[in-house]
């Protein structure tokens, strides 16, 4: 009977010790969750990789509050300010948010001509709308130390007649999503997608943004981000030149 149920000791202490860890490692991932998920997630490029998760919904902490979470919630649409010198637009990219914009601009008349970039993405096409409306108001646009502009975001920051982004500013692109019609047949499906690609090919062309920045999106999936270093954005010129 002592042989039998040694064996079955064995087994015991097994299986606790693998509950034990799995406990230990769902509370890691817990205790990590709340205001600290993914610390790493929106690092600039030096200190992290390349391709990383994707999370819309997250920002980092404002780098002038010591003791914040170390991620906020990102507005679900852009909200607008002038501050400090200059037009701010964060928060994630909604429908029609192109349009608010403009009626913005046309109702407060600010004197800024920078628009400070803190975006995670959103609507391809407004961003667009958005960048074409910089574009032709004849403003900058920068992404300043700890923000991020990701995803559909770039397109806006490729608005400004002259583009820069801090040392601790993250900027990512990744595959569009142009909210597609589940109704429509495979082809015409296919087909929209293809005509608004080459709408943003043509707008990048009109920005003057190398086309090599298309495949670095696309080659990315939605729910990743491929982070661009200060390199890979000058040689394409989504980012400009500094004076002196």
């Amino acid at each position: 009977m002592g042989l039998l149920s040694s064996p079955q000791r064995a087994i015991r202490a097994v299986l606790l010790s693998q509950v034990v860890m799995a406990a230990a490692i769902v509370g890691l991932d817990l205790w990590q969750a709340p205001g600290r998920a993914a610390p790493g997630l929106y690092a600039p490029p030096a200190q992290g990789p390349s391709v990383r998760p994707y999370r819309p919904d997250l920002r980092p902490a404002d780098p002038a509050q010591p003791g914040a979470p170390a991620m906020r919630t990102m507005p679900e649409a852009l909200e607008f300010a002038e501050a400090d010198g200059a037009i701010t637009l964060v928060g994630q990219i909604g429908p029609g948010d192109a349009d608010r914009f403009a009626a913005w601009l046309n109702r407060t008349r600010p004197t800024a001509t920078v628009v400070a970039l803190d975006s995670s993405g959103g609507s391809v096409s407004d961003a667009l709308a958005i960048g074409r409306t910089i574009r032709a108001a004849g403003m900058a646009t920068r992404v300043a130390d700890g923000a991020v502009c990701l995803s559909a975001c770039p397109y806006i920051l490729a608005g400004g007649t002259e583009r820069q982004v801090a040392a601790g500013g993250v900027v990512g692109v990744h595959q569009h999503y142009f909210g597609q019609s589940t109704i429509l047949p495979a082809f015409m499906a296919v087909s929209d997608l293809q005509r608004a690609q080459a709408g943003v090919m043509d707008y990048l062309v009109q920005m003057g943004v190398d086309l090599r920045l298309m495949p670095l999106a696309l080659r990315t999936p939605p729910a990743e981000i491929n982070v661009l270093d200060a390199e890979q954005m000058a040689d394409l010129g989504l980012t400009t030149p500094t004076d002196g």
